[in-house]
């Protein structure tokens, strides 16, 4: 395997890793509420302990991985991440499962960082676009260990051995990790070079916003997704696992058909369509009572928050390479605050109102995606003043 080669493989890991097991939490999380019997307030206070762990992380995560380098950042992530994971299936308690929550949220913030910027410096190696292949392989990885869900339960595995099998399966990933040809530097590029341009701030962060709306809806799925099947729908255990597997299916396959389509018809229209679909899933979820016909709402949703946050990432780690921690983690701000702190609000709405009402936000929320598409375009199609401007 070439360097090239093993690098992409190694990033590609990276994001499977960090999707399933979050993937795995995500369809627990109706086992968690029944098994500490949480109503939607105390759940949606538990799911922005772990939102806070995410977004506290991303600020020393992002000058970290500057100062270390994407390689050693993801190794130190990929240890530790596995810890808090365990940890919330060994809580006996409230007290220790929202401290497991918010070490699982750090650490998965943490290495949302890392392995966004190795993609970003990979996109760089390759001179390809493969940041929306690789939010793939988290998609992947995230219905993987959804899907793992379904087996264990009927297996009548304990959640204990399941988080520690599916944290133990991907130990070969630690061994590509040390290998020091798994990152091999684009030219003129050091690990550590210096940079002294500022940071646009107004473009990144409406663009940061555009990610926070698409995460926000990929995070209530994610967290409350399994929930709406076994209370709104009435679905059994197993079944409502289906719900988080086909909504991260389809993102699988949208995001890797995602570069024909945008050669075909451009990353504009691609972004307004996707930001269609995200509004009809919603809809959809919304009006019906069947089951089966929700899982194509949360297949619709699943095509509908495919792509945008991808794109956001690739468009802001063009902007200063040099700095790629720092303006992944800017962004990772809005992207992932808006997937671990999603879910928070439609909690707290779910519960002054019902669970399907909370659900009207995720119809309104492609709307803003839809208006500022033109954000996406890349450097040379779109060009504001001072966005790259040396200081």
């Amino acid at each position: 395997m070439t360097e090239i080669k093993m690098n992409s493989f190694a990033v590609s890991l990276l994001f499977i890793f960090n999707g399933c097991l979050f993937g795995t939490w995500a369809a627990k999380v109706p086992f968690f509420k029944e098994i500490f019997e949480l109503d939607e307030k105390t759940l949606s206070i538990l799911l922005l302990v772990l939102a806070f762990g995410a977004v506290t992380s991303f600020p020393l995560a992002g000058r970290l991985n500057d100062k270390l380098g994407v390689q050693k950042s993801s190794k130190i992530s990929y240890l530790l991440y596995p810890i808090p994971f365990i940890g919330l299936a060994l809580s006996s308690n409230f007290l220790l499962l929202t401290i497991s929550l918010f070490f699982f949220g750090f650490l998965h913030g943490s290495m949302d960082v890392a392995m966004n910027s190795w993609a970003a410096k990979t996109e760089t190696l390759t001179k390809k676009k493969l940041m929306s292949f690789f939010h793939a392989m988290f998609s992947l990885g995230a219905g993987v260990g959804a899907g793992s869900t379904v087996f264990f339960i009927w297996a009548d595995i304990s959640t204990v051995m399941h988080f520690l099998i599916v944290s133990l399966l991907f130990i070969p990933l630690y061994l590509i990790l040390c290998k020091p040809s798994a990152f091999p530097l684009p030219q003129n590029e050091s690990a550590n070079g210096t940079d002294n341009s500022k940071l646009p701030f107004m473009l990144l962060s409406a663009v940061g916003l555009m990610a926070f709306c698409s995460a926000l809806g990929e995070g209530a799925i994610a967290d409350w997704g399994s929930v709406i099947m076994r209370q709104e729908f009435s679905a059994d255990m197993s079944f409502s696992a289906w719900a988080y597997a086909t909504f991260s299916m389809l993102m699988v396959l949208s995001r890797l058909s995602v570069h024909f389509f945008i050669e075909e018809y451009g990353v504009i229209n691609i972004v307004k369509g996707c930001s269609l679909f995200s509004l009809f899933g919603a809809v959809i979820i919304v009006l019906v009572s069947s089951p089966y016909l929700a899982l194509i709402g949360f297949a619709f949703m699943g095509i509908g928050y495919s792509v945008i946050v991808p794109l956001v990432f690739s468009k802001a780690a063009s902007i200063n390479q040099q700095k790629s921690g720092r303006v992944i983690a800017f962004v990772a701000t809005f992207a992932y605050g808006g997937m671990l702190c999603g879910p928070v609000v439609i909690g707290l709405i779910a519960h002054q109102t019902t669970l399907k009402s909370a659900l009207l936000l995720l119809v309104a929320l492609p709307i803003y995606t839809l208006l500022t598409a033109s954000l996406l375009k890349s450097n040379k199609e779109f060009k504001l003043k001072n966005e790259l401007k040396v200081g």
